[in-house]
């Protein structure tokens, strides 16, 4: 009697559980919720990832074999997939706790509002340059569900591996540029607006600084001095490839500089640059390091002093065209501001 009892009241409680959990779905469904065990299929990040880092790849200063990139620890599957693409495609991975870096990659994942619903819009962006995309997942297979766009760079051609996605729509195989929407890079020329400081002042600690390169900093080593100074006149000698020979043209610019300048007021700013190929091995360093002594020497012999010459270098193999020449010199005449 008693096991029948508890028989009864076994299936009687199960019974009631199913309806219990029917009326929670049936509720969930009529509010327009999922149930907390319900989960949307997962996106393929490794798909994604190839397909966006495999356009940023065409870029001659993204190049596999010669861009160096910085990455933090990943902090999400799609970050940690980024990484592994970057690494299969031969990237120079640098591991950074922060900022540093030209090349700084960041993946991200944005909800983005479209008149069809809600979107998950992916970026990959290696310094200034990024490209997004939107993906959905029909039927456990993830598709591109927009146009690739790319952005803070100069329009190319640019070719698609969509066909690692099963049947991508027609409509989205496309490539559109836009422009760059993040910060700007800083003019490496500029300082910040400071106190004027005296010539005393920094002609007794330069012996003691040690330059860093301008394409890694992206902030001149002297920008502490040219706070207490002025742009007077600017301009840019170009060099032969893979060569320190200044040339007739530019000796005449020098001369130019020389008749311009009041030893009282002024000074020079001298940035060697060598950016992209070049056949002399470590010769992006020596060659703009080298230019940048050049002339600062013809200037020495037109009887200018030491002091009132600042030199430094930019350099990398590959091409910085938004800010510095591939093979040059920067020369600005800068005047001390009036207090």
């Amino acid at each position: 009697m008693g096991s029948s009892r508890l028989s009864a009241f076994t299936v009687i409680r199960r019974t009631s559980l199913l309806l219990v959990m029917t009326v929670s779905v049936s509720a969930c469904s009529a509010l327009g919720l999922k149930a907390p065990w319900h989960t949307e299929p997962a996106p393929d990040y490794q798909l994604i990832a190839e397909n966006l880092v495999n356009s940023l790849s065409q870029f001659p200063h993204l190049n596999p074999h010669l861009a160096t990139v910085q990455v933090v620890k990943p902090h999400s599957s799609f970050s940690r997939q980024v990484e592994t693409e970057l690494d299969n495609r031969g990237y120079k991975l640098e591991r950074v706790d922060g900022q540093e870096g030209l090349n700084q990659v960041k993946p991200e994942i944005r909800h983005v509002a479209t008149e069809a619903g809600e979107k998950r819009l992916y970026v990959v962006s290696i310094g200034q340059v990024s490209v997004e995309r939107a993906f959905d997942v029909i039927a456990d297979k993830t598709v591109p569900a927009s146009e690739q766009i790319i952005r803070g760079t100069k329009e190319r051609r640019v070719s698609l591996n969509d066909d690692i996605f099963e049947a991508p729509a027609s409509e989205y195989t496309t490539v559109a540029f836009k422009p760059y929407q993040g910060p700007q890079i800083a003019d490496v020329l500029a300082a910040p607006d400071t106190k004027s400081r005296s010539t005393n002042w920094w002609s007794r600690g330069r012996q003691s600084v040690v330059k860093k390169n301008v394409y890694e900093t992206l902030t001149s080593n002297y920008q502490d001095v040219f706070a207490g100074y002025e742009d007077v006149e600017q301009s840019i000698l170009i060099f032969p490839n893979d060569s320190l020979r200044l040339g007739n043209v530019n000796k005449e610019i020098i001369e130019r500089f020389v008749a311009d300048m009041n030893p009282a007021t002024d000074i020079l700013s001298v940035i060697g640059c060598s950016h992209g190929n070049t056949e002399i091995n470590n010769g992006n360093s020596l060659l703009a390091l080298g230019r940048a002594n050049r002339v600062k020497e013809a200037f020495l012999f037109s009887g200018l002093q030491h002091d009132q010459i600042l030199d430094e270098g930019c350099w990398a193999p590959q091409t910085f065209d938004e800010v510095m020449p591939q093979r040059g010199v920067v020369l600005t005449l800068k005047r001390q501001k009036k207090s």
